[in-house]
């Protein structure tokens, strides 16, 4: 039988990571806080370090592994509705545009969210509601990446979520 896919302990500490602070920034901390802020910060450092790994691992968190392509994501998600099966090992050619989209949806909410402290800036509204839209797009991706991932285990009954886990048998 064959042991099922986990992804390395840098990509599931990122992974939980992000996620955490992002929604914690998004519903608990208050607006402009030096929390909020400070939590920014820490999501854009721990993305860095999550690119930095794509760059070097030789695993399937390679960023070369999962190319976007739009072409390839949707031949992938009808060949998926057909066999109701996904054997990729890492990010499907899906899975791939939805990582890159919340990745550059995260940096610029970091980035916009650091431009409004900026006195070049100061000010401008145009700043804050960049951010804003960020920060909403992220969450309407993370909404669209979690329903893709419940579909995806009820549908090919693989476990996504496990190769996120941190377990003592992987």
């Amino acid at each position: 039988m064959t042991k099922p896919f986990v992804w390395d302990t840098v990509v599931r500490l990122t992974h939980w990571t992000v996620a955490v602070l992002f929604l914690s920034n998004y519903f608990v901390t208050e607006e402009g806080s030096d929390s909020h802020e400070w939590v920014g910060y820490v999501v854009l450092a721990t993305i860095a370090i999550r690119l930095l790994w794509g760059l070097i691992t030789k695993s399937p968190a390679r960023l070369t592994a999962f190319k976007p392509s739009i072409s390839n994501a949707i031949v992938h998600l009808m060949q998926i509705l057909q066999t109701k099966s996904d054997n990729h090992q890492g990010h499907n050619p899906a899975g791939a545009i939805m990582i890159w989209t919340m990745w550059f949806c995260l940096i610029m909410t970091g980035l916009s969210g650091w431009s409004t402290q900026l006195d070049m800036f100061w000010g401008g509204e145009w700043v804050e509601e960049l951010h804003e839209f960020f920060a909403n797009f992220t969450m309407l991706a993370v909404t669209v990446h979690i329903s893709a991932v419940i579909f995806m285990t009820h549908w090919t009954k693989r476990s996504y979520v496990k190769s996120m886990l941190f377990n003592k048998n992987h």
